[in-house]
């Protein structure tokens, strides 16, 4: 506020244009706590006053040898008045004025609400607005700094032909059509075009976050998951069978199966338990709900499939019910044992919605034999470029690496927060800027490894080196081991790569009975570590850069009335566009249980029905 006060002082002070003395005159009196009056204000000459009859102060201002420049040629700096507006707030808080307040602090953080704003203001300048001000004060800093929303899409078409000449070798598709197109997502809305943004995330060999697909949809269809399977059925570059991990999104259930049909789709386990309780553990009092709810996440991590019958007998025992629920809940696509594909990645891949905008850069790598093919694939089509960054090492692969939860979808979520907030294209190039950044990070990173697996890996590979040392072995072959732990034996194929506790056929990392067994044939653990977890694999993964897309150059944005590329039409719904995230399939976001008969849908002060019994429970 103290340098805003030292902006106007003194004759002969030159500004370069006569918005920029305005707005500094705005600045200088809110700074000082008056109000101000324009005696004149036309394009040659600028006369102004405090709003009080009887304070001296006066300014006056004229153009400088025909402009733009503005030039102070008199200043009465003097006020009688007090400079007190006797009020929380100051009359010339404009819009516009909140907007080049707030310009800087958006620039760095996208995500700055209003509430922020208005907060902000009220400690750096001593005066309160109201939220509507600060609010349509940011939508002036937005346009300001980004353009009119709408136009944005128009220059997809010029960034496109742009990364193809920054990234040689890629393919380029543009289709301008009428029909929507389709791809994966996490919801986002703003109040300036309506829309989603999908997602696709998997782990990479050191269990981090890979990006595997992103892009803008309006709405979510079969048709839509259908066009955007077919464009990634293109991009991969390998036979393997693949396992697709989602939440089950609208659509995308279906999809799966009609344009990959011999590979496997597992569903969220965090998801499975939120409709277990919701449809069928919430009629149960509290301790027995807990109860069912432990056996039904032993169902999921079984890996063997005595394992999976015991747990299942369990469930049976306490709820019949509850059995029945996990048979009619597709028990196959959630719990180990009874996945047809090796879970190796994670059941994180949060793919919802559909897209109308997508430019797709596909990086697939062939895990067999650690041959080092990285392709770049740009496929286009609807009424936008559509932008998606595809790494398919876990999708080439019908492995899940033991992961049951979507953690990678909310992490990519997080991880593109301050994007999600932008325009468009400004929005697509933060994300590939992103996405450039952690790839150069990562491979400087691998460069210092001096082990030959990742270091989250080469942990747990130490871990079961040291906890093998207390088994029992008894060899058979020379191929097959039995190993004593605890009284409890356990079979070893060095050949097949198993063992009956069913850990190290579901993540490819020999366990504390396997490193047993290995030592004792004297080999070394690392002939059997999944090559898919090695630093080699890790380094090749990101031997290809990104290449980064300048835009100094780039064309002013047309008229909105001459934009050919325009938003996907959606209808807007009443009330705040909608920020949270899309609920899976069978899903609800507040289920009401009765406390009186244990029903859903109503309350006890609805209730009709007779009180429930919870026989001892």
């Amino acid at each position: 506020m103290q340098y805003s006060v030292g902006r106007i002082h003194s004759v002969g002070q030159v500004f370069i244009s006569k918005e920029l003395l305005q707005m500094e005159l705005t600045n200088y009196a809110i700074a000082r706590g008056f109000n101000c009056k324009y005696l004149k204000n036309d394009s040659v000459r600028l006369t102004v006053r405090c709003n009080v009859s009887v304070c001296p102060w006066r300014l006056h201002a004229s153009v400088v040898r025909g402009g733009p420049q503005f030039a102070i040629k008199s200043l009465n700096n003097i006020h009688t008045c007090g400079c007190d507006i006797m009020s929380d707030g100051h009359p010339q808080t404009s819009k516009k004025w909140v907007a080049n307040a707030v310009k800087g602090k958006l620039v760095d953080k996208p995500t700055y609400r209003a509430s922020e704003m208005m907060s902000d203001i009220r400690r750096e300048y001593g005066i309160c607005i109201p939220y509507h001000q600060a609010w349509w004060g940011k939508e002036v800093a937005v346009s300001s700094l980004y353009g009119d929303f709408r136009t944005s899409y128009h220059m997809l078409n010029w960034y496109s032909e742009r990364a193809l000449q920054s990234n040689p070798g890629s393919i380029l598709s543009l289709e301008l059509v009428v029909d929507l197109c389709s791809f994966w997502t996490e919801l986002i809305s703003n109040s300036r075009v309506q829309g989603v943004i999908l997602a696709a995330s998997a782990l990479n060999g050191n269990n981090e976050l890979f990006t595997v697909a992103y892009s803008i949809a309006d709405l979510e269809t079969y048709d839509n998951w259908v066009w955007f399977l077919q464009n990634l059925k293109k991009a991969l570059l390998s036979d393997r069978r693949i396992a697709f991990l989602s939440d089950r999104g609208r659509g995308l259930k279906e999809a799966i199966p009609d344009i990959f049909p011999n590979d496997h789709h597992g569903y969220c386990f965090q998801h499975i338990m939120q409709n277990f309780n919701d449809q069928c553990a919430g009629k149960y009092a509290a301790p027995f709900k807990k109860l069912l709810r432990k056996i039904l996440q032993r169902i999921a991590y079984a890996v063997t499939e005595q394992e999976y019958e015991d747990t299942m007998m369990a469930m049976e025992l306490n709820s019949a019910d509850a059995k029945e629920w996990v048979l009619q809940n597709d028990v196959e696509h959630w719990s180990h044992a009874r996945f047809p594909g090796q879970r190796f990645g994670s059941l994180n891949t949060q793919a919802i919605c559909s897209i109308t905008f997508c430019h797709l850069w596909a990086y697939s790598y062939r895990d067999n034999l650690l041959q080092n093919v990285l392709n770049k694939v740009t496929v286009c089509s609807g009424h936008l470029l559509q932008i998606f960054d595809v790494n398919l090492i876990s999708f080439t692969l019908p492995y899940r690496f033991g992961e049951l939860y979507s953690n990678l979808a909310e992490s990519f979520n997080n991880w593109i927060h301050d994007a999600r907030s932008l325009p468009i294209l400004q929005m697509v190039d933060k994300i590939r800027v992103q996405m450039m950044e952690m790839a150069a990070k990562r491979k400087i990173d691998a460069a210092l490894w001096d082990t030959p697996y990742c270091p989250k890996v080469q942990k747990i590979i130490e871990k079961n080196l040291q906890e093998r040392r207390s088994l029992a072995i008894r060899h058979s072959d020379g191929i097959k081991f039995e190993v004593v732990e605890s009284m409890k034996t356990y079979v070893v194929d060095l050949h097949l790569q198993t063992c009956s506790c069913g850990h190290w056929q579901l993540v490819k990392i020999p366990c504390k009975h396997a490193c047993a067994a290995i030592g004792s044939n004297k080999e070394a653990v690392t002939q059997y570590v999944s090559a898919f977890y090695s630093t080699e694999v890790y380094r090749a993964a990101y031997e290809t850069n990104i290449q980064p897309i300048p835009t100094f150059d780039m064309p002013d944005p047309p008229q909105p009335s001459e934009v050919l590329i325009k938003p996907p039409t959606t209808k807007r719904l009443p009330g705040r566009p909608r920020k949270r995230r899309i609920h899976s399939r069978g899903e609800v976001d507040h289920a009401y249980i009765c406390s009186r008969c244990k029903q859903t849908g109503h309350n006890r002060r609805t209730c009709s029905n007779p009180p429930h019994n919870p026989d001892g429970f």
